[in-house]
């Protein structure tokens, strides 16, 4: 199967991303990376792997309408080359592959791989129904968000209209005929929301996946064949210390772990695995 693998990234260092593309390095699998205009492009080299930088970079904000901007972009730009990719999948540049490169490649067979939060609360629908600016980095101006909740609430604001919406992470694996439906939907609807990139692609494929309502929540990695940790962390950044539980999980159901900052990991456990 031919795979094609997104990357929104960022930073002054590409060192995870590089070992990733080293494991999973094949003919049949591509590189899409967006990194995020604040830095410089970094050096990134492969064998076999097709890399692809988007030259059209914007800044991305952690919270608003940028990292729905950046994926949109992504998927843009596959489409465009009009390659009869099998699947495609959503990383981040801290993220590292699971799967030997063959295991990688005959994997996959489910119509989408996501990960769904469950109950919907008001909360969730509000990051979506109500207008949010669309250029403020929300960690670092939270008072502004509390203002524009406020306003949203006091003036009844509702973008959603009938909408049912879903959530989860934002990081995804799909076949490659969605990306149509992605980018043939109506997108203004997640655009001045807050942190609706963990909304948008749950929303607009939720009907195509088979996964009944009432999975627990406990299984939402296998939904979205990613390993990550929320119970340590807001997610846990995986250490030196991990090698070995990461080892287990080699070449099982999960396809990339979420997050790290070491580079060794992943040549710790591809070269001793």
């Amino acid at each position: 199967m031919k795979h094609a693998i997104m990357v929104i990234g960022s930073g002054t260092n590409a060192d995870v991303l590089q070992e990733t593309i080293n494991v999973l390095d094949d003919p049949e699998i591509d590189f899409y990376i967006h990194w995020d205009k604040k830095f410089n492009i970094p050096k990134l080299n492969s064998e076999k792997s097709n890399i692809l930088f988007l030259p059209d970079r914007i800044s991305v904000q952690w919270g608003n309408q940028t990292q729905i901007e950046a994926t949109i972009k992504l998927l843009e730009i596959i489409k465009s080359k009009k390659i009869n990719y099998d699947y495609i999948h959503l990383i981040s540049s801290n993220d590292m592959p699971l799967m030997t490169v063959d295991y990688f490649k005959k994997y996959f067979n489910k119509e989408v791989y996501l990960e769904y939060d469950h109950p919907i609360t008001s909360a969730i629908i509000h990051r979506v129904s109500y207008y949010y600016p669309a250029n403020i980095d929300f960690r670092k101006h939270k008072y502004i968000l509390k203002l524009f909740k406020l306003f949203n609430s006091i003036f009844r604001i509702n973008r959603l209209k009938n909408l049912k919406i879903k959530k989860g992470a934002n990081w995804f694996s799909i076949k490659y005929k969605y990306v149509n439906e992605i980018l043939n939907s109506n997108l203004k609807i997640f655009y001045h929301g807050f942190c609706a990139d963990e909304i948008f692609v749950q929303t607009i494929l939720h009907r195509f996946d088979k996964i009944p309502e009432n999975v627990p929540v406990s299984d939402a990695n296998y939904q979205a064949a990613r390993y990550i940790d929320w119970k340590r962390g807001g997610p846990y950044v995986f250490k030196m210390s991990d090698i070995s539980e990461l080892k287990l999980v080699i070449n099982t159901k999960y396809a990339f772990a979420r997050k790290i900052k070491d580079p060794n990991i992943i040549k710790k456990v591809f070269n001793e695995a």
